[in-house]
């Protein structure tokens, strides 16, 4: 079958994707990337765009009757996360080790997220919507949102700005500024990524989290049955795949 162009953008200036080389998904947990953002990671990659992961947490509150440690636990979702990276493209991988279920909007926060977002110096960064959706409530876990804000806030303004964190320049980390924002999981997306010939790389990624999958028919189902959805209110054909967007402009 035919696919559609990569991107459908109804509404917004969305930048030329030759206007993106670097790109950084900051997400609060092991998972969170593949469900929302793994096809359109592969999509990037095919395209020669390096793409970069920043994991909050590490999952160590993600497992309610495994018998692990904590330290165990968090050993066993990292190389999950890893080896779902790889079936993607991606090597590269922050894991921040903050606490699973109690992240907060905090500076702190902010900091660690503006550390790595000048490190990386991306073009675009992918993160969680900092907007409770009621509909939806499990994407709106608070760990999501404190993520979400916070590295809205670590965008802009604290990576651009060289007064923001002062130590961070101290230690070599330079100020950047980054051209876009892309939110997952937005009540109101306007950016749709066509995955239908990735979509079987995703579901891949998506099944390393062994942990946190018990049936993967029904997370195929589920996770076919959204993509699809969104195709549709891509305008895309039938029978065809996608991941959906909010932008937010940065630079100009």
């Amino acid at each position: 079958m035919e696919t559609q162009a990569p991107f459908v953008l109804p509404v917004g200036p969305n930048p030329d994707l030759q206007d993106i080389k670097r790109v950084l998904v900051v997400v609060a947990h092991p998972d969170d990337i593949d469900y929302g953002s793994a096809g359109t990671i592969a999509m990037f990659n095919e395209q020669g765009i390096q793409v970069s992961y920043c994991l909050v947490t590490s999952g160590d509150a993600g497992g309610d009757s495994d018998g692990l440690t904590k330290d165990q636990r968090i050993e066993l979702r990292e190389s999950e996360q890893s080896a779902a990276g790889r079936i993607v493209g991606v090597e590269n991988i922050h894991y921040l080790r903050m606490s699973d279920g109690q992240i907060e909007f905090n500076l702190d926060l902010r900091e660690k997220i503006t550390r790595v977002i000048r490190k990386e110096k991306p073009d675009l960064v992918i993160s969680q919507s900092p907007q409770r959706i009621y509909e939806r409530i499990y994407a709106s876990h608070p760990d999501h949102l404190a993520v979400g804000e916070a590295t809205l806030s670590a965008v802009y303004p604290d990576a651009q700005n060289p007064h923001a964190f002062p130590h961070l320049l101290d230690e070599g980390y330079s100020a950047h500024g980054v051209k876009a924002v892309w939110v997952v999981s937005h009540k109101n997306p306007d950016t749709f990524v066509n995955i239908t010939n990735v979509i079987e790389r995703k579901l891949e990624a998506l099944f390393k989290h062994e942990s946190q999958i018990e049936d993967k028919e029904q997370t195929r189902a589920m996770v076919e049955k959204w993509c699809s959805d969104i195709a549709k209110a891509a305008g895309f054909e039938k029978g065809q795949f996608a991941e959906a967007y909010k932008f937010i402009q940065i630079a100009h």
